[in-house]
């Protein structure tokens, strides 16, 4: 029971490197085209899982109604959109600093799940949520080498428009996932994702060149980088489900909460080693500036968490 830590502990170490890889990809790119490239890219790569779930659970996928497949579809466009944002914004800021902005995700969620599942907040979740804001709020504020303060008005505004989008999209999955079981739900989701992938594919020219770029052309090592996200992604995945049978669902988000600092950890380490893949602003001023606000949100990530037990 005790290894449930350390289990849940690998999902946010994994999905911290994924960030890395993510920032890495796009500032090689010119100025835009490599959030088109990752989009189409995430997005196709959820083909892979339709084959198997469609062998082992043809007779469910199929049993789910018309109404409720279309909300799954487009919960999978609205969890694609998402990524969509969270990619601009980490075109242009740093992954420490995007990441632990998306502790937006919990506050939408609760608030979403209240409209339309019905899932009531008390006073300590309400508070807990108003901790993380302030939290979000400190870290959007950027101290510039005259050691001014200045707003980042546009990645708070990417990564809120993100984070709203992921939230809706789990909200509506949980609803329909409840109804109709959880891997027909998984499959029309993961559908949508595809549909969006191709929609853009087809009719984004812009987009479509700058995958086929990735692909095709001299950009392999982006290619490869992008298949070992996506294993990273997977693995992490499947240990955090495995997680969440032995331990409270409540004690694994916790520790799924601690990411942002992985990812601020994981800066650090790069920018000191392998600072051609990553670069960290290591000042002092921005180091606890940094650190402060994080752990301004991991309290209240964690207290929002534990009060939901």
């Amino acid at each position: 029971m005790h290894n449930w830590f350390l289990l849940s502990l690998v999902a946010p170490i994994l999905w911290s490197i994924i960030n890395h890889i993510d920032k890495f990809i796009l500032s090689k790119y010119e100025e835009g085209r490599g959030v088109g490239a990752l989009l189409i890219f995430s997005s196709l790569s959820s083909v892979i899982v339709l084959p198997v779930l469609a062998i082992f659970y043809r007779s469910k996928i199929f049993d789910v109604s018309f109404t409720d497949g279309f909300i799954l579809l487009f919960a999978g466009l609205l969890s694609a959109a998402g990524f969509y944002f969270y990619l601009r914004a980490m075109n242009i800021e740093e992954a420490s600093v995007v990441v632990p902005l998306f502790q937006f995700d919990p506050v939408f969620g609760y608030l979403l799940g209240f409209f339309i599942l019905q899932e009531s907040l008390n006073l300590n979740q309400i508070l807990s949520s108003i901790l993380i804001l302030v939290g979000i709020i400190l870290l959007s504020i950027e101290i510039d080498s005259e050691n001014k303060l200045r707003i980042k008005k546009k990645v708070l505004l990417l990564v809120t428009t993100s984070s709203f989008l992921f939230a809706l999209s789990g909200v509506l999955f949980k609803k329909l996932a409840i109804i109709e079981s959880f891997w027909p739900s998984i499959f029309w989701q993961y559908t949508g994702l595809t549909i969006f992938g191709l929609l853009i594919l087809s009719f984004y020219e812009k987009f479509r060149r700058d995958f086929m770029t990735m692909v095709f052309s001299s950009q392999l090592k982006f290619f490869s980088l992008n298949i070992i996200s996506e294993v990273l992604y997977i693995i992490g995945a499947l240990v955090n489900n495995f997680a969440l049978l032995i331990a409270p669902v409540a004690l694994v988000f916790v520790v799924n909460s601690y990411q942002p600092l992985f990812v601020f950890i994981a800066g650090v380490f790069f920018t000191v080693f392998i600072p051609k893949f990553a670069t960290e602003k290591i000042s002092q001023s921005h180091f606890f500036h940094k650190l402060i606000s994080i752990i301004i949100i991991l309290i209240g990530s964690y207290l929002l968490y534990s009060t939901s037990s």
